[in-house]
């Protein structure tokens, strides 16, 4: 049996009644706050796309999820920051500030094209920061603007005892205070290197180490999960690009939010129209104030 959650800031249930009642559910509840519909009991056999197309219509998104998923069968959650748990691109703020953007988003365009890889990307756009004053990163931290949803979820989460991490391809001097913010457990990051009080234009992975790319993040995930003793099917993973794609396909429940193609086609959940606080619905805890329907 699955649970189908169908939620967006149109939704009109009275429009999907018929499709519902086609599927057989064993009970439906409704959240007029999101809004949000819960279709319990659905039978794994049930022909779901009219209801999933209908919905598209409707510009909801459509989760489909094992019966009475717990948040209580989870011990982290992971997110990327920029494009996920914020909405801004924090280089590109940084650059901004530094008088770069042009040249760094040259390099950009060049990754977009498939020319360079992530970690030289990244050393790429940091290089042109060679000699810019850390008032840059405060700009950065200062613009950070957290997507919507995002204080509700971290305060779900940490009401269910659920730690919440950044693992991001940014920099710790921004996902700190972000984290912090936030209200999370921690972040794994890269780290821009400083000499006096200017960035040298050098990157560096976390501690030092190798650039956090998608491989990295994963098996930061690995890492942290084994800390907190469980296993990667007890973790939550959301992201929106490519250097999300390992820890989305490796976590219990992979999120891509508001994503590129190339995670959209690879993760079992997708937010296309909602914001994070969708990610609460896929939990039977965020329902016990829903309305039964019928």
């Amino acid at each position: 049996m699955h649970d189908i959650v169908i939620t967006g800031a149109e939704l009109e249930h009275e429009l999907l009644a018929d499709l519902i009642a086609e599927i057989h559910p064993e009970r439906v509840l409704l959240r007029p706050s999101e809004p949000a519909l819960r279709l319990e009991g659905v039978e794994r056999t049930a022909d779901l796309k009219p209801l999933r197309e209908a919905a598209e219509r409707l510009q909801a998104d459509f989760f489909r999820l094992p019966a009475g998923l717990s948040v209580k069968s989870f011990r982290a959650f992971f997110f990327d920051m920029d494009g996920t748990l914020i909405e801004n691109e924090c280089i590109d703020d940084m650059a901004r500030a530094a008088g770069c953007l042009a040249e760094v988003e040259k390099v950009t365009r060049a990754t977009m094209e498939g020319r360079l890889s992530f970690t030289e990307s990244l050393e790429g756009r940091v290089a042109h920061l060679k000699g810019s004053p850390l008032s840059v990163i405060d700009h950065a931290v200062e613009a950070a603007r957290p997507a919507h949803g995002a204080a509700e979820l971290m305060k779900f989460a940490k009401r269910a005892g659920v730690d919440c991490y950044v693992v991001s391809g940014g920099f710790t001097a921004i996902t700190r205070p972000v984290a912090k913010r936030l209200g999370m457990t921690g972040a794994v990051s890269n780290e821009l290197e400083v000499r006096g009080d200017r960035l040298t234009g050098v990157v560096r992975g976390p501690a030092g180490g190798r650039i956090l790319d998608a491989d990295g993040k994963r098996r930061a995930v690995e890492v942290l999960a084994q800390l907190h003793g469980c296993s990667l099917k007890e973790v939550l993973c959301c992201g929106d690009g490519a250097n999300d794609l390992e820890m989305v396909r490796a976590a219990g429940i992979g999120v891509a939010y508001h994503a590129k193609p190339v995670l959209r086609t690879a993760a079992a959940q997708q937010i296309n129209h909602s914001g994070l606080e969708a990610v609460m619905l896929f939990f039977r805890e965020a329902w016990r104030d829903a309305v039964p329907l019928g």
